[in-house]
C-alpha cells in the first residue's frame, strides 16, 4: 500500500496540558475534508464532555502503567484522599522536558509531582501508547475489521523543537509499535508542526473575525497572495510563523518558525506564586501531599476562570479555598488566614470571607503579564522584519488563544492587523494534523532557521587552511578537518522535498564517529569549530564486514523542506541503500 494515499489518517495531538486524537478515512476526506472524527472524553466527576484529556500519566507502585488523562487525575486524587497514594507515580506537564533541552538523551529522566524519577522515554511512550490504543478501540467499535497497516499516523510537535526533540518523540512512538520494524522509520509516521497544522485547518474553513471593540463577526477567506502570521498558543509554548497562500492554494512559509515558553501554564505558575505569597510553599506542598484531590480541584477551577477572565472585568474574582488548606495554614502559622491577610502585600486587594478569596480584578489580570509580554515582544520583532503592511492578519489558534486577555493584548498592540480565529481554536492543530496527513505536500516550502551542514575533510591548502586542522591520512594525503560543508543556508527558502546530493570517502574513524551534522547562525560558516556553530547530531554509517576499501564511496542524499531531517545513503561496498540512519540524541561527547 502506498502511504501517499492512506486508507485512514490518525492524528495524535500530544500537548503539554491536554491531549487528544482525531482521524478521517480517505473516502471521507475526498468528499468533505472537514469530516474529521474526534474523541469525546468525560471530564472528571462533573461528567462534562471534553474534546481533549489532561496529559497526565499515573503509574502503579510497581511502576507499571495504570491510567492517563481524567482517569489518572481522578484515581490519584482518590488515592490521596484516602492516604493511599504513597508509592504511586503521577506525571504531568512533562512534554516541556523536550523544549530547548540541550542535554536531551534517550536516558533523560523526569520527576513526578513528588520527585520520583523515571526515564522520560518510558513516560512518553506510555502516553502515546494509551492514546494510540484508545484510538484503535474507537476505530474497531465502528469498523469490525480494521488493521493498523492501513493507517498513516500523524504526531504533532512544536515547530520550534530541534531535531533531537523530534527524534525523541519519534522513538517514543516507535516503542509502541507505530513502526512495525523496531528502530526503522517507516512511511507510517509523519510529524506535523503545530502552527502549520493549524494554518492548514484554517485554510479549509471560513474563519470568524472577532472584533473586540465593535463586536462584529464575519467570514474571511485567505486569498492567494495573502500573508498572515500564525500564533499557536498552547499550554507550554507559543509557536509563531508566517505563511503566504499560493495560487495553487498551497502554503509557503515566509518567516521561519520561532517562539518560546509562553503558554498558558505560565499563567498557572503566576497563580501558584500568588498562593505561595499568601500561604507559603510549605503549606501548598502539604496540601498536595495530603489532599491531592483538593489541590487538583483548586487548580482545575483556576483553569476555568483563566479562560474566561476579560480585560474589562471590574468585579472581584472569587476563589473557593479547600477547607483543608485553611486548616494546614493555621497549623503551620498558628494564625488564621483572616488574621494574617492584613499583614501581607494583598491587604487592600484581597478579601477573605466564608472560605473564599475575593481577589481584585487587577491582581488576577497580572497573572497574564509575563507570558503576554513575551508573546507581544516576539510578534513585534517578527513584524518589524517585514516591509509595510504585507502581513495583514494574525491567526490565533491553540487553547490559550481562547483567553479574552490574549485577544485584547494583541489587538491593542497591533490595531492595523486583522486578528482572527477559527470557531474551535483549541482543536485547530489536531484537525489540521489530520488534513496534513492526507496532503503532506501542502506546505510548499519552509524557511531555514539556520545554516545546516556536515563536518567533512578537504585537501589541505597551505596558506588557506590553519595548520592546527592539518591531518595526514594513511594513504599519505594531507587533509584539513572540521570543514563546514553547508547544505542549506540560514534564511533560505527550501522547497518541499529539496534534495542535496554528494559523495564521501569513508574512513574507519567514520564508522565510530559518523558524519557530524552542524548548525550555524552565520550564513556562510567556514569551520565547525566556529563560535556560532553547534553540533546537532550524527549521520550513522554502517561499516561493511572487513571495513571499507581505499576507493570506497558513499553517496549521500539529504532531504530538506519536510517536517524532519531525512537522509539516504548508498554504500558501494554494501551495495545497498539505507535511510534515516542518524542520531540527534548523541552529541559531541557521546
Amino acid at each position: 500500500m502506498s502511504f501517499s494515499t492512506p486508507v485512514l489518517v490518525a492524528a495524535i495531538d500530544f500537548g503539554t496540558t491536554y491531549s487528544g486524537y482525531a482521524f478521517s478515512f480517505r473516502h471521507e476526506f475526498d468528499k468533505d475534508p472537514l469530516k474529521i472524527n474526534a474523541c469525546n472524553w468525560i471530564a472528571g466527576s462533573q461528567a462534562l464532555v471534553s474534546l481533549k484529556t489532561p496529559s497526565v500519566v499515573l503509574l502503579k507502585p510497581n511502576k507499571t502503567f495504570h491510567a492517563f488523562g481524567y482517569e489518572a487525575e481522578n484515581k490519584y486524587a482518590s488515592l490521596a484522599e484516602d492516604n493511599e497514594h504513597e508509592g504511586w507515580l503521577y506525571f504531568k506537564r512533562f512534554k516541556m522536558t523536550l523544549h530547548q533541552n540541550k542535554s536531551l538523551r534517550r536516558t533523560t529522566s523526569i520527576k513526578d509531582v513528588n520527585g520520583n524519577e523515571m526515564p522520560a522515554m518510558t513516560i512518553f511512550t506510555m502516553a502515546i501508547k494509551y492514546l494510540k490504543d484508545h484510538l484503535m478501540g474507537t476505530l474497531k467499535s465502528r469498523v469490525a475489521e480494521f488493521t493498523e497497516d492501513l493507517i498513516l499516523w500523524v504526531l504533532t510537535v512544536p515547530a520550534i523543537w530541534d531535531e533531537g526533540a523530534k527524534q525523541f518523540m519519534t522513538e517514543a512512538a516507535a516503542d509502541v509499535r507505530i513502526f512495525y520494524i523496531a528502530g526503522i522509520l517507516t512511511k507510517q509516521l509523519l510529524l506535523a508542526l503545530e502552527p502549520e497544522a493549524a494554518s492548514i485547518y484554517c485554510n479549509h474553513v471560513p474563519v470568524e473575525v472577532m472584533s473586540y471593540n465593535k463586536g462584529r463577526t464575519g467570514a474571511y477567506a485567505f486569498e492567494p497572495g495573502t500573508q498572515y502570521m500564525v500564533l499557536d498558543l498552547g499550554g507550554g509554548t507559543a509557536d509563531i510563523t508566517v505563511h503566504e497562500v499560493q495560487s495553487n492554494q498551497k502554503l509557503r512559509e515566509v518567516h521561519h518558525a520561532t517562539g518560546g515558553a509562553w503558554g498558558g501554564t505560565k499563567v498557572d505558575d503566576a497563580f501558584y506564586q500568588f498562593l505561595a505569597k499568601l500561604f507559603g510553599n510549605d503549606v501548598l506542598s502539604t496540601l498536595k501531599d495530603e489532599n491531592m484531590d483538593d489541590y487538583i480541584t483548586l487548580f482545575r477551577d483556576f483553569e476555568t476562570k483563566k479562560r474566561t477572565i476579560k480585560p474589562n472585568l471590574e468585579d472581584k474574582v472569587t476563589i473557593t479555598l479547600p477547607f483543608r488548606l485553611l486548616e494546614i495554614f493555621k497549623e503551620q502559622s498558628e494564625e488564621t488566614l483572616a488574621e494574617a491577610l492584613p499583614q501581607t502585600r494583598y491587604a487592600k486587594t484581597v478579601e477573605f470571607k466564608a472560605g473564599k478569596l475575593r481577589v481584585h480584578p487587577e491582581i488576577f489580570k497580572e497573572f497574564f503579564n509575563h507570558t503576554l509580554q513575551g508573546i507581544i515582544q516576539h510578534i513585534t520583532e517578527i513584524m518589524q522584519s517585514f516591509q509595510g503592511e504585507s502581513v495583514s492578519k494574525i491567526l490565533l489558534v491553540g487553547g490559550f488563544s481562547e483567553s479574552p486577555m490574549v485577544l485584547k493584548a494583541i489587538r491593542e498592540l497591533f490595531p492595523n492587523k486583522k486578528v482572527i480565529a477559527p470557531a474551535d481554536p483549541g482543536l485547530a492543530v489536531l484537525k489540521g494534523a489530520v488534513l496534513f496527513g492526507h496532503t503532506p505536500s501542502i506546505i510548499s516550502s519552509r524557511i531555514s532557521l539556520c545554516t545546516i551542514g556536515l563536518e567533512v575533510n578537504v585537501q589541505f591548502i597551505e596558506g588557506l587552511h590553519p595548520n592546527k586542522y592539518k591531518i595526514k591520512k594513511p594513504d599519505g594525503q594531507t587533509m584539513c578537518q572540521h570543514i563546514f560543508e553547508a547544505l542549506v543556508q540560514k534564511g533560505e527558502d527550501v522547497p518541499f522535498g529539496h534534495k542535496i546530493e554528494n559523495t564521501y570517502s569513508p574512513s574507519e574513524e567514520d564508522a565510530v564517529t559518523g558524519i557530524g551534522i552542524y548548525k550555524s547562525t552565520s550564513e556562510n560558516p567556514t569551520y565547525t569549530t566556529d563560535k556560532n556553530c553547534t553540533k546537532l547530531g550524527t549521520i550513522v554509517l554502517r561499516r561493511p564486514n572487513g571495513g571499507w576499501s581505499e576507493d570506497a564511496q558513499i553517496h549521500v542524499v539529504v532531504e530538506f523542506g519536510s517536517t524532519r531531517f531525512s537522509v539516504a545513503m548508498t554504500d558501494d561496498c554494501l551495495d545497498e541503500t539505507y535511510r534515516d540512519s542518524y542520531d540527534f540524541l548523541r552529541k559531541q561527547n557521546q
